[in-house]
């Protein structure tokens, strides 16, 4: 029979073969292995395999001993494995060397290698297959292990049943039920798990790992929780108590709890309503971008779509307000139309247009841009301000063209200020002008050239923006950039060769007729006289021994005189062919070609001599400028683009770049021959890395490498390499580029921060609006029409292509609004309105069409009712009323208007009444031709709103519009009476505070708001009290006021009746006193019974007055 904890008898068993020197069932013995170690959950439960054969058994496999392959991975891995093992795997981490000694082999005894979880389970499961019985070792008894055995088998019973400490019990403590339970949890088979357990550690292990305090974080978000206010206490109902007086005081204080929760109900409610109509940001256009941004675009837009018929307003979802689906149709047109933000841009961003600090240098706004103010900046001088005046005028010509939809010549515009005298500009911004001109190609005086060859405004803007490399577009645009840059140079150079002949004359002895070729002859008897012709080793090849043939052909291709050229050598054809006979066929060819090109013949033809020449010729015997014809006409040697021998200046070196490159299809060409505008580019982004960066400014200083950005076509860079130099002078390059269509402009967020930023294909783009904000910085304040000016120019990116065009828009718009609050001459950029309805157009007005805005009514919507919105939240009355009344929306005005009464008459009459911020006074500006224009007529709008006084406001627009039925037409007839409420109600204050009594009763008799010809009737003051609930809030406000006042009539007009006393007249004065303290009886009773209803203080105030008069 077999024993529990004794050695099993050899007969059969349940659960295979005992006996015979194998392990039972109720024993385990680990053998002595030597496995390498293998972790897992179940490790390193290895025995040898048995070499025993099968015997009967229940389980006929049960004892086979399965060898474990190395690698296994599984939950129960390495289980009995028979793998030698050198070391063993703790679940702590540690590792202990395997022992010879074999271990106790009972299922309740310990390990002798405490290395992983399960190490004390048997070793059947090896011998499953096959049957075999593993041998059994000697037994070791340990009762004494039994007793602590037992009280972690209690402890683990505790911490199972809702413990935190279950989880973290190491493996080896884990006996078969609380493997079979562990089991059940991982499998999601066993049941739930207690509260406050995770069902899974694996993300505690993950997040720790990351370096995330769980505990830490749970108690950040714990405390985001926001409390709700609990209205149990508020709507408890109340219980009798025959104490009067606590009873009342009980109702009191549960009508003040309610009115407390009404008001911080009412008060989250505008304030949710206030960021609907403020900071409207179009979330669904900020996904778009994002994606776009990444180049998920394309699927985004569908998505976006499916999204917007599926959604029903009630789930929100990214990119779509919950609140904002709530709303009707009505409402949100209103929104879109009163918000202040269109086009996705939110008012809480950053300003577009500065705050008005000329003390504050305009560079120092962005924040890419670095202050060289000591570095060759322009200061702020007479100067400057003088160039700043003539650009203005200049901006303000190019507008008026526009408006007529002429063409006109910034360019010559701009570089004749910049010509003029004063300040230290360099003179290489006059040469960017000249090289914009070329590349534009545009005329002097466009009414006198054939308009097909004049540019037009945004001419280049498909060519320019065009983000394909090798399309059609941009090979047009690089061939133009090319060809200006080149021609520019030339024209440069041949304008240095003249002033050098007329400064030399006697030296030049020019004579004869001055054509080109003769000029280029004089040029080089200067030179060779000045000796910087040619280095004095060398001998140039000459005509006769008096004219160097090959300098006078190099100097003419260097003026750009190709056909001058190829005639002079066509002239002396025989010296020519007599040193290279085949030049003449190439310069020939090379005329003749639009493109300054040799066919593919003549190229290979040429190359070779070039190569011949440049290897097999000795050393000082080459003439250099005929090696620098032969390299200019037949590209040689494009790896090395320079001219050894001869005497070069930096535009010489870059007119060479220029002249070398070709635009071409790349794919068709030969690679040795592809060098284009990029590879200049390349160039001059490395000098500008080697020579021009943070602090240096390189040779000719930053006119210079400005130059070569022009030059390259680098605009942007141009710009933004500029503007801390000289931001004047950035600006209206940029303007004029703008107008050509030749600059990238910025629409991202981050352009509001960043001058330069990159689109998503690393293409360069400024941040032109925001720029031009900037700028008017310097004199807005004292000339708002040039500020205007500026502003509009904005939106010569509005024909952008998308989102972009719309978005320049708006923040041309909101410049413009930004521009009216903070300058305040309502009437000067947006016009006025006179009393017979005729309107005067502003100056913003006055330029709709350049603004994107085609009638008056869109130009109302866009900017002045957004500019009425902004002025009303920051309390500004008057600016508010005169700009909705410029929009045309009266009802509005009214609404402003009892606002402002109303707050007045909330005001004690011990305090002073407030004043409004009264409008500027218009300043009579300049018109045209040096007149001054008139002053508006005192029944003008703005006339009639520059006061201080809410009364008079009120009294003023109440009367205009009563005077015109068109504009009553349009106002709600609840706003009109209560403003007609609220002026007896100022007239009612008056009287009351110069003490005419008399007059104020009959005022308040005339409101009907108080009893007073209740005559005691207690139904009638019921009646009264029933409607107060029906009065407008801004009448509401003030009942108690109103009350007070009147009880204070009641008590100053018995007074003055009691003493007025004699005479035969004192029968009627005291039946009036009577029928006045009847009166103060009946407003004590209407008092107590709208007492809740009153302002604070407002009810002692009423029966202090009501006790001084009688009234109870």
């Amino acid at each position: 029979m077999s024993s529990l904890f004794s050695q099993p008898a050899p007969k059969s068993s349940i659960f295979g073969n005992p006996g015979n020197q194998s392990t039972a069932t109720s024993s385990s013995q680990p053998q002595q292995s030597q496995t390498s170690g293998i972790s897992s959950l179940f490790a390193n439960l290895q025995t040898q395999p048995s070499s025993q054969p099968a015997q009967d058994s229940l389980f006929p496999s049960l004892g086979t001993s399965q060898p474990s392959q190395s690698g296994q991975t599984g939950l129960f891995q390495n289980l009995n494995s028979s793998q030698p093992q050198q070391q063993t795997s703790s679940l702590f981490g540690q590792r202990q060397p395997a022992t010879s000694q074999p271990a106790a082999s009972s299922l309740f005894a310990p390990q002798a290698t405490t290395g992983a979880l399960g190490a004390s389970q048997p070793s059947q499961a090896q011998t499953i297959e096959n049957g075999q019985q593993p041998p059994a070792p000697p037994r070791l008894s340990q009762p004494a292990y039994f007793d602590s055995l037992l009280e972690k088998g209690k402890k683990r019973a505790r911490d199972a049943d809702g413990g935190t400490s279950f989880n973290e019990l190491p493996g080896l403590q884990l006996g078969l039920s609380d493997i079979a339970r562990r089991v059940r949890e991982i499998g999601g088979v066993g049941s739930q798990l207690p509260a406050g357990r995770a069902a899974d550690s694996k993300a505690h292990y993950l997040l720790a790992a990351s370096g995330v305090n769980l505990g830490t974080t749970r108690r950040d978000l714990d405390a985001l929780k926001v409390p709700t206010a609990s209205t149990a206490a508020i709507n408890v109902p109340l219980e009798w108590d025959p104490d009067t007086n606590r009873y009342m005081d009980q109702m009191q204080q549960q009508s003040t709890l309610k009115m407390i929760a009404e008001g911080i109900e009412r008060a989250h409610r505008n304030f949710d309503a206030y960021l609907d109509e403020n900071i409207d940001i179009n979330w669904e256009a900020q996904r778009r971008r994002i994606y776009e941004h990444f180049g998920l675009a394309s699927n985004v837009s569908e998505r976006a779509d499916a999204a917007s018929q599926i959604s029903t307003g009630v789930r929100g979802s990214f990119g779509r307000s919950t609140r904002r689906g709530q709303t009707t149709n009505g409402d949100q047109s209103k929104q879109s139309m009163l918000g202040r933000s269109i086009f996705g841009q939110s008012s809480l961003q950053k300003s577009v247009i500065g705050t008005p600090n000329t003390s504050i240098k305009t560079a120092s706004l962005f924040a890419d841009v670095e202050d060289r103010s000591g570095q060759g900046a322009i200061s702020d001088d007479r100067f400057s301000r003088d160039k700043q005046t003539k650009f203005a005028e200049k901006v303000q010509v190019l507008n008026r063209a526009r408006l007529q939809e002429k063409p006109h010549p910034i360019l010559h515009e701009f570089k004749e200020v910049q010509i003029q005298p004063g300040g230290e500009s360099p003179s290489q911004l006059i040469d960017a002008y000249r090289a914009l001109i070329d590349i534009v190609r545009e005329p002097l005086n466009p009414q006198n050239v054939n308009q097909t060859d004049v540019p037009k405004q945004r001419q280049f803007l498909n060519d320019y923006l065009d983000e394909t490399p090798n399309s059609a577009r941009q090979v047009e645009i690089r061939k133009r950039i090319l060809d200006g840059s080149r021609r520019s140079l030339e024209q440069q150079f041949f304008e240095g060769v003249e002033s050098l002949i007329n400064r030399n004359a006697r030296e030049a002895n020019l004579g004869g007729v001055p054509t080109a070729t003769n000029k280029i002859r004089a040029y080089i008897r200067v030179r060779d006289v000045r000796k910087d012709l040619k280095p004095d080793e060398l001998e140039l090849q000459k005509i006769h021994d008096i004219e160097p043939l090959w300098a006078v052909v190099y100097f003419l291709l260097r003026c750009g005189l190709v056909q001058d050229a190829a005639d002079y050598v066509r002239e002396h054809a025989a010296p020519f062919r007599a040193i290279e006979r085949n030049f003449v066929t190439y310069i020939m060819s090379y005329a003749k070609d639009k493109d300054r090109r040799l066919p593919r013949d003549l190229q290979d033809r040429i190359n070779t001599e070039y190569q011949h020449k440049a290897r097999m010729a000795p050393e000082n015997s080459l003439d250099p400028y005929k090696m620098a014809c032969y390299k200019i006409i037949g590209r040689c040697e494009l790896t090395k683009r320079t001219i050894e021998g001869i005497n070069q200046s930096s535009n010489d070196w870059l007119w060479l770049q220029f002249c070398l490159a070709r635009e071409v299809n790349r794919v068709e060409e030969v690679a040795g021959d592809v060098f284009g505008l990029e590879e200049i580019r390349e160039s001059v982004s490395e000098i500008g890395q080697r020579h021009y960066q943070k602090g240096q400014e390189g040779l000719g200083g930053y006119g210079t490498y400005f130059h070569l950005l022009i030059l390259a076509g680098m605009f942007e860079q141009a710009i933004s390499y500029l503007y801390p130099y000289t931001y004047v002078a950035a600006v209206h390059f940029a303007i004029a580029l703008d107008y050509y269509g030749l600059l990238r402009v910025s629409d991202q967020p981050g352009a509001e921060t960043d001058l330069l930023t990159y689109n998503t294909k690393d293409l360069p783009q400024i941040s032109f609006g925001r720029m031009l904000g900037y700028y008017t910085r310097d004199f807005r304040t004292s000339n708002l029409d040039a500020a205007v000016d500026y502003l509009v120019l904005i939106c010569l990116n509005i024909d952008l292509p998308g989102a972009a065009g719309k978005a320049q828009a708006s923040l041309c718009h909101e410049a413009l609004r930004e521009l009216v609050l903070e300058s305040r001459e309502f009437a000067q950029l947006l016009g006025d309105i006179h009393k017979d309805g005729t309107r005067l157009k502003g100056t913003i007005e006055q330029r709709l069409d350049l603004i994107g805005l085609s009638d008056q009514e869109m130009f109302l919507k866009t900017v002045t009712v957004q500019a009425a919105s902004v002025a009303d939240d920051n309390g500004r009355t008057t600016d508010a009323v005169l700009l909705y009344h410029l929009a045309e929306d009266y009802d509005n005005v009214i609404v402003i208007v009892n606002r402002a009464l109303s707050d007045s008459l909330a005001v004690s009459l011990s305090e002073p009444e407030p004043q409004l911020s009264p409008l500027k006074p218009r300043q009579q500006q300049q018109g045209q031709g040096g007149q001054q224009q008139q002053e508006p007529s005192p029944n003008s709008s703005f006339s009639l709103t520059a006061v201080s006084e809410p009364s008079t406001l009120a009294r003023n627009m109440i009367s205009l519009y009563d005077s015109n039925p068109l504009y009553l037409a349009r106002i709600r007839p609840q706003n009109r009476q209560t403003c007609g409420i609220l002026l007896r109600l100022s007239t009612v204050k008056s009287h009351i505070q110069s003490q005419n009594w008399a007059a104020a009763l009959d005022t308040i008799a005339g409101t009907n708001l108080l009893p007073l010809a209740a005559h005691g009737s207690i139904p009638a003051i019921r009646a009264h009290a029933a409607t107060t609930n029906q009065l407008p809030q801004e009448v509401k406000r003030n009942l108690g006021n109103l009350l007070l006042w009147c009880i204070m009539a009641v008590g100053g007009q018995r007074e003055v009746l009691q003493a007025q006393k004699g005479g035969y007249e004192d029968q009627g004065r005291e039946g009036v006193r009577e029928e006045l303290k009847g009166v103060g009886r009946d407003l004590m009773c209407f008092a107590g019974l709208v007492r809740y209803r009153l302002e604070r203080g407002v009810w002692e105030a009423v029966v202090k007055a009501g006790g001084d008069v009688g009234g109870y």
